[in-house]
Formats: structure tokens, sequence, C-alpha cells
């Protein structure tokens, strides 16, 4: 038993050595914290938790979204940033019970693009905020949420 126990160890403390040594992990995010942005519930809080003021309208973000989504439940949003820089992507839902859906951080030299689905309870935007060489963009779109998936 006691040797199980110590590889176990062994594999869980090498695993975390390597997300820490290759960025994938750091000390900010092993806890999660009183202001932690995906506990908010409303948009102005998160933008508060995450210290965005007053992002400016970019036409160098692109969401891609259905304009109806019969399913709630699982809904296809693409975003893609063409803004020189960008370092993050951030997903919010505006009228979920806590917005913040995503939080994609980039390195340098990686294509700032990401793709999930998302679980809406009713028609909402989507908010795309970007941190860039230029501060933080944002785009948004309406995504339509039908009831029980007939179209209407």
């Amino acid at each position: 038993m006691e040797r199980r126990r110590f590889l176990k160890d062994c594999a869980v403390i090498g695993a975390t050595s390597v997300a820490f040594g290759t960025g994938l992990l750091t000390s900010g995010m092993a806890f999660a914290t009183e202001s932690d942005p995906f506990q908010t519930t409303s948009v102005d809080a998160v933008l508060a938790a995450l210290g965005v003021d007053s992002p400016k309208v970019s036409d160098q973000i692109k969401i891609t979204a259905p304009k109806v989504a019969e399913n709630g439940a699982s809904v296809p949003v693409a975003i893609t940033s063409m803004l020189k820089g960008t370092t993050e992507i951030i997903t919010v839902v505006t009228e979920n019970p806590k917005p913040l859906t995503a939080r994609n951080r980039f390195g340098k030299g990686a294509i700032p693009w990401v793709s999930s689905r998302i679980k809406m309870g009713e028609t909402t935007d989507v908010i795309a905020l970007v941190k860039s060489d230029d501060g933080y963009s944002m785009a948004k779109t309406k995504v339509k949420v039908t009831v029980g998936g007939c179209g209407g």
C-alpha cells in the first residue's frame, strides 16, 4: 500500500511541476478567490473583476454563431481576433446566470481563435472581449434561443 501511495504522490507532484514549468498553471490559477470573475452574476461585475474599463468596439473581432439556436444547451460559437498582439479572448453571455463563459489566453505566435459550445437559457448577446496591444476591444452578436427547439 505504501509503495502505491508513494508512486501516486510522485506522479501528482511531477504533473504539477510540469504544468507550472510550461506555464499551463500559474500560482494565481491554483485556487479560486473571492473576486473570481467566473462567479460574478452580471456583465458589469465581470468587467470590473477582469479590470476592463470601456472596451472599444472593433470590426477586427469576428464572432461566428447561429442567428437562431434551436438547442440552447449546446450553441456553437467561434471567435477570431485579427488584432495585433492578441493575448486573450474572453467570452461573455449576457443573460446567463454567470455571464463569464470562457477566458482563453495565448502566447506569442499563437493563432487567436477559439471555438466552443455554450449553454444559453434564453435569447441573449454573446460578447467577445479581446486583450491586445491596443488594450481591450469587443464585438457582440445576438443569438435567438427557440423554445423547445421548435424554431418559434
